[in-house]
């Protein structure tokens, strides 16, 4: 994906959140803005924009994995630096454009998924295995299966019929999901420890 594409893949999520995957409008372009000459010289049709979109979408998440090297820090506070990135970068994001997308485009929407549940398995697995290691995590959790359980209450927010998508945003539902597993996995010291570095986090943040 090129640098140009990126941008206007950001762009084209409030864009189509507003006015749908169809409403390709001058004004309204204009009010995003985007320009219909920009669009046809980076993407061939729109599927071609879904799937620009939801590769960005990945891309986010994948970026504030790598972004951090988290050599000796504790998991819990790996997982609640990395939900707050999340969280804040998807902020204004409400899932009712890929929801649409899983709609229009299941093909592409399911190649997405599978993608990315990929790849959080994985970061999921590490960092349950080494909050065990820490201390800070039960010692009888399956890092197989708490991770898979994540990433399926993760696909959760793609369901209209869960979570109503101009009901909740992306950060509300995500950041309940992160709450619930660290609860549901620490053991009496996690969950001190992580109670008091949450609070931290939320004062540093300002929310």
């Amino acid at each position: 994906m090129t640098e140009e594409k990126y941008i206007l893949a950001e762009k084209l999520r409030k864009h189509i959140s507003r006015y749908g995957i169809e409403d390709f409008d001058d004004q309204h372009l204009k009010k995003s803005g985007l320009t219909m000459e920009e669009l046809n010289r980076n993407f061939t049709d729109r599927r071609d924009v879904a799937q620009t979109m939801l590769e960005q979408e990945r891309k986010c998440f994948e970026e504030i994995f790598n972004e951090y090297d988290f050599e000796g820090w504790n998991a819990i506070d790996i997982i609640l630096i990395v939900s707050n990135e999340i969280s804040n970068r998807f902020f204004e994001v409400s899932p009712s454009v890929t929801i649409m997308f899983s709609r229009i485009y299941p093909d592409i929407f399911e190649e997405h998924l599978q993608k990315r549940s990929d790849f959080i398995f994985e970061k999921i697995k590490i960092n349950i295995e080494k909050g065990m290691q820490q201390g800070m995590y039960k010692k009888d959790v399956s890092s197989e299966m708490i991770a898979r359980m994540y990433i399926a209450k993760l696909n959760d927010i793609h369901n209209p019929e869960i979570y109503p998508p101009e009901e909740f945003s992306f950060a509300t539902i995500f950041n309940t999901l992160i709450d619930n597993v660290i609860k549901s996995i620490t053991n009496e010291e996690g969950k001190a420890y992580y109670k008091q570095r949450k609070q931290l986090y939320r004062v540093l943040n300002f929310r």
